[in-house]
């Protein structure tokens, strides 16, 4: 009986040592990955030429000029990346699916595509503060822009806060979650967007970044 109860706490802590194991290979080591390469997206931004404040237009109407410079920026990051986004379209068209109509964004998804892509994501940044620079984007307004066009998809946006996300991994919640929002649909909107949805929609997982 005693020799029984031996093998039972021995076994009990080889499982509890593997599962913790797991734990930090899939789940800590990547959300500390994914906080840290949240700073070097942050610092990245710096690299904008334009910094000044954007006025958006009170009717929250988009220009087709604007439209067409998002799209540029989105397609250079993809062109960037070449093979390497291709390895993940699919993988960004999943999530991109499953997120679509919700309001939470759950960020496990999230630490799935980072383990998987590796630095793909800084990557991408680069090659994003390139293309703003080259459409003549300031980031205020790209992020006013991708907002509205995302809007006009009924997709929300999430707001990125790598300080908050840090302090719920450090506390134990590796499954941290923001919000997605997004603003009221604006029907000159919608018909200036609706012919490139396919293309923004399989880009939209991206967003989550602050691409």
């Amino acid at each position: 009986m005693r020799r029984g109860c031996l093998f039972f706490i021995a076994g009990l802590a080889i499982l509890l040592g593997v599962l913790g194991w797991l734990a930090n290979s899939f789940v800590i080591q990547p959300a500390r990955a994914l906080v840290q390469d949240f700073r070097q997206l942050v610092q990245l931004e710096s690299g904008v030429r334009r910094q000044e404040p954007y006025q958006p237009p009170a009717s929250g109407q988009l220009s087709p000029s604007q439209v067409q410079r998002l799209l540029r920026v989105q397609r250079a990051v993809k062109e960037g990346l070449g093979s390497r986004y291709t390895a993940i379209e699919a993988r960004l068209r999943q999530l991109s699916d499953r997120f679509s109509a919700q309001q939470q964004l759950d960020y496990r998804a999230a630490l799935d595509l980072f383990r998987d892509a590796g630095a793909l994501i800084v990557e991408a940044k680069k090659l994003q503060v390139q293309g703003l620079n080259a459409q003549g984007f300031s980031l205020e307004e790209y992020r006013w822009v991708r907002s509205q066009v995302y809007g006009a998809l009924e997709l929300g946006l999430p707001k990125l806060d790598p300080q908050k996300l840090l302090s719920q991994i450090a506390s134990g919640d590796f499954n941290p979650q923001t919000a997605l929002e997004a603003p009221a649909p604006n029907p000159a909107n919608r018909k200036l967007v609706q012919p490139y949805s396919k293309e923004l929609r399989d880009f939209y997982a991206f967003t989550w970044f602050g691409l």
